[in-house]
């Protein structure tokens, strides 16, 4: 009998409370991850009982509906009946009840922030590299070289054009077309526009024979392109409601652009640029108190900067250091620089000391390797793995790194004081983690290396007093102290002869699939197998057969042997958010595959970095055709190694 795929999204859709109720839907090899706008409205037991849905988990703020191979079926048929879908990230967040506001704004910031997150992070290392070979090579920026000025505007531009990426950004968040919000980016730095203003930050000029004032340069400012396209958006989407199906293409960004674009210069602008100029004053003003003020600030930072990351309240932070890295500062050498986010990797990297003397003091090898794995995560600037997973839970390890960074925050800003002339350390935009220190090389200030050397310090003595106190203190509890003994294995009932068998398709510890960390496979809930702690990064045909499904995230395959046996093989827990990266895959559906060819790779620095588990299930989604499945080993395995039984 056929399957109804159109059925059994019908009834998930009913299930989960209706289009209405969904913010955003995708898939991943297995099940449809719902975003939801209140979780409440959702029917557990209606989805459950849905035909072709197998089980419901919650988790990480996603509703997940697990179907299993038939999932991209499903998910083409929701697409039909008009559920939303999407990226994830588009939708800012978990579902849950009705945000705040103060949800709703760090919510915002993020959303408009994060999509440039890594290409500023790819700017920050190349100015700190320009910063390391303009000292190597003192002649080399005034020698007429393009070399330089061609690197040195591949490290400048993201912050000149930023009007225009914010406003690219932004539009996509608040609902307006992204290529409009770019033109509204685009007008603020709009050569003639700048050409106004190269004296002062002030100008008068005349608009339909009015002096109106308007503010200088947008170039490197936040605040005036999210408001203009934040208020451009209620407008479009009104004209895009109200007008005629044949001019409403066009007609709607013309009347959009033609009236927002003046409000933008005479009323948005100057507003909330003289907001981001109060803003940056301010906080200058703070560092201006000579000595107290970077003190003060280095403290503060240093001690609650991963409290506001547990609650998601860092964003708020972020226009404004942005602000603060969008004019040059003459007490650093006329850098673009910013002081508060310089502090924030001492309290960044105190996690990493609390999490590798956690590591030591476990002794359950599985505990003990995902502290290891969030540790080296954090020290590529990925914290919430460390701070989720291990010290926040226990509470008195996340308290010490807090004061282990306020304490080094604030010698940072003293000794910092003494060698700036009273105004603390200052980094340009740099990257996460480790790579973030290029940025402390500042030209033209004739402090810069030892600027440099005190963050660098003021890092290393962090990481080792709270790795100190933490190991002084931290008592780990009776599963982290369990030892784990190898499973006895019984295969005394198996017809070794006839039954078919799944040979490791990876290196590692293997273990019964419901000592999976994923609760849907803990449950069995997609068939029978077993699951691997892998080592290595190579996954490895089980048997002869065929390759049935290569998943477009390349972190998953099902394939089928040549007895029948239908397998899906899914490296890490919820790898699927990484869109593919960090997979390569090596076949192609309807490939003809032998036992222990090579089926895809996996870089697991990539995984661990972003914080997910390693984790590889291997499990027969057709386990309802065979009378007995029996796990062969437990522990160590090989790469070809029985690990099932299959009667």
């Amino acid at each position: 009998m056929a399957k109804d795929f159109g059925k059994t999204a019908k009834g998930v859709l009913e299930g989960v409370g209706g289009r209405d109720n969904i913010r955003t839907v995708v898939h991943c090899a297995t099940r449809l991850r719902f975003t939801l706008a209140d979780q409440k409205k959702a029917d557990d037991d209606a989805v459950k009982a849905t035909s072709g849905v197998v089980s419901v988990v919650k988790a990480g703020g996603l509703y997940q509906v697990v179907i299993g191979n038939d999932v991209h079926e499903v998910f083409v048929e929701l697409e039909k009946l008009g559920a939303p879908t999407g990226s994830i990230a588009d939708t800012g967040g978990g579902g849950g009840a009705e945000q705040s506001l103060g949800d709703r704004l760090i919510g915002t910031v993020s959303g408009v922030f994060t999509p440039i997150l890594a290409a500023m992070m790819g700017m920050g290392l190349i100015k700190g590299t320009l910063a390391i070979l303009t000292m190597s090579f003192p002649g080399w920026s005034a020698s007429g070289d393009m070399s330089y000025t061609i690197l040195n505007a591949a490290g400048d531009a993201l912050m000149y054009f930023l009007p225009i990426l914010i406003a690219y950004t932004a539009a996509q968040r608040f609902g307006l077309d992204p290529i409009v919000g770019m033109v509204m980016g685009g007008a603020l730095v709009y050569p003639d526009i700048v050409a106004l203003y190269p004296f002062g930050p002030w100008g008068l000029h005349k608009f339909l024979g009015l002096d109106i004032l308007v503010l200088m340069r947008y170039s490197g400012t936040v605040l005036p392109s999210i408001i203009a396209v934040y208020a451009a958006s209620f407008l479009y989407k009104s004209l895009r409601k109200s007008l005629p199906s044949a001019i409403k293409n066009f007609i709607a960004p013309f009347l959009t652009l033609f009236i927002m674009i003046p409000l933008m210069f005479l009323v948005i602008g100057p507003i909330f640029g003289v907001v981001g100029l109060g803003l940056q004053a301010g906080l200058r003003n703070i560092v201006g108190i000579k000595f107290a003020g970077p003190i003060v600030i280095g403290l503060i930072v240093g001690a609650f900067w991963q409290v506001l990351v547990v609650f998601g309240l860092h964003w708020a932070l972020v226009p404004i250091a942005m602000q603060e890295y969008s004019t040059p500062n003459p007490i650093f050498g006329g850098n673009y620089v910013g002081t508060i986010l310089s502090y924030s990797q001492i309290a960044v990297i105190a996690q990493v000391g609390a999490v590798f003397a956690m590591a030591l003091k476990i002794k359950n090898s599985e505990r003990r390797s995902a502290a290891v794995a969030a540790g080296i995560g954090g020290v590529f600037g990925i914290t919430e793995p460390i701070i989720y997973g291990f010290t926040l839970p226990k509470k008195t390890p996340f308290i010490l790194s807090c004061v282990s960074g306020a304490i080094f925050g604030a010698l940072a800003a003293l000794f910092g004081s003494i060698n700036s002339g009273g105004y603390g350390i200052a980094g340009q935009m740099g990257a996460m983690g480790v790579f973030t220190y290029p940025s402390f090389i500042l030209p033209g200030f004739a402090g810069s290396t030892m600027n440099l050397v005190i963050i660098l310090l003021a890092s290393l003595f962090s990481i080792g007093l709270t790795f100190l106190l933490v190991y002084i203190t931290y008592k780990p509890d009776a599963a982290e102290l369990k030892v784990e003994e190898a499973e006895v294995i019984d295969i005394s009932g198996v017809n070794l002869a006839a039954a078919k068998k799944i040979h490791a398709p990876v290196k590692g510890r293997v273990m019964a699939i419901r000592q999976s960390a994923d609760p849907a496979h803990q449950q069995e809930a997609l068939g029978k197998g077993v699951c691997f702690m892998p080592l290595g990064g190579k996954i490895y045909a089980p048997f002869d057969g065929i390759v049935e499904m290569v998943f477009d995230t390349r972190h998953a395959v099902n394939l089928r042997s040549k007895d029948g046996i239908e397998l899906l093989i899914h490296c890490g827990i919820d790898t699927v958010n990484l869109g593919g990266k960090g997979f390569t895959m090596r076949v192609k559906e309807g490939d003809a595959i032998t036992a222990g060819q090579l089926l895809f790779e996996y870089d697991k620095d990539v995984i661990a970095r972003a914080g997910y588990n390693l984790e590889t299930q291997v499990v027969i989604t057709n386990t309802e055709n065979y009378k007995k499945i029996t796990l062969a080993r437990a522990g160590d395995a090989a790469v070809g190694d029985v690990v099932l039984y299959v009667e």
